[in-house]
């Protein structure tokens, strides 16, 4: 009796390859070992992390943008006297 196994790659991923540190590959062992999670895995969440945190740095600096003007700029400053009006 012949066994087949089929494999299918999930369409959701890209297989990717990339070189770190020994020490970092080291740390990723233990990691691994102690999590019960896969490198891959745990890679995947770092860079889901690093990500948002890259998003929220973002939104800051445009926030921040955004804040300037209208803090300097004249005709957005005029409005800001409706800002305490009713719109009925």
């Amino acid at each position: 009796m012949n066994t087949i196994i089929m494999i299918t790659a999930n369409k959701n991923y890209d297989r990717i390859t990339f070189s770190i540190p020994h020490s970092i590959n080291t740390a990723l062992s233990k990691l691994k070992a102690e999590s019960k999670q896969s490198k891959s895995e745990i890679i995947k969440i770092a860079i889901e992390r690093y990500l948002a945190q890259q998003k929220t740095i973002q939104l800051k600096k445009a926030v921040d943008l955004m804040l300037n003007e209208y803090e300097n700029n004249s005709e957005l400053i005029a409005l800001t006297a409706l800002d305490n009006e009713g719109f009925l």
